[in-house]
């Protein structure tokens, strides 16, 4: 019993089946494919603009302008301190070069050259008879202490 196939066969026969030329599917496959490429696809829709609020983009842009107004202010302070600063230090220096100029000039020359010339000529005039310039010796070394003393009391 189940070892065998069953040899039946089924056969239909329909009498309304409706039979379509090659040009009417012709046409149908262009209109559907026309279809197809009309219709946008979910992937190019583009959202509407967006919409400004005046009010609100005017007082945005007022903010920034005064911000930068109040930046302008600030940094023209700035420029101006610095400004100041840089010629009160331009000042100092000039001033301390002056002094150092000035210094070089007074030094250039030792002191008591008038009284170092006497005691020189002195000795050589007389080379066996050192007493004889203890005067000139004298006035110099009183000299040396005098532009000693200035030199001291005039240093700051």
């Amino acid at each position: 019993m189940g070892g065998s196939q069953s040899t039946r066969k089924l056969s239909v026969d329909n009498d309304n089946a409706i039979q379509v030329s090659q040009e009417a599917l012709d046409r149908i496959q262009s209109q559907l494919s026309a279809n197809k490429i009309e219709q946008p696809s979910p992937q190019q829709y583009a959202p509407p603009p967006p919409v400004y609020d005046t009010q609100k983009h005017a007082a945005e842009e007022a903010y920034w302008v005064h911000r930068i107004e109040n930046l302008k202010r600030a940094h023209e302070k700035i420029n101006s301190g610095m400004h100041i600063e840089y010629q009160k230090t331009l000042k100092e220096a000039n001033e301390l070069f002056e002094l150092v100029k000035a210094d070089k000039i007074a030094t250039k020359l030792p002191p008591c050259q008038e009284e170092k010339a006497k005691v020189l000529e002195c000795y050589s005039q007389n080379p066996n008879k050192s007493l004889v310039c203890s005067v000139l010796v004298n006035q110099f070394n009183d000299c040396v202490c005098k532009s000693r003393l200035a030199a001291i009391t005039a240093s700051p």
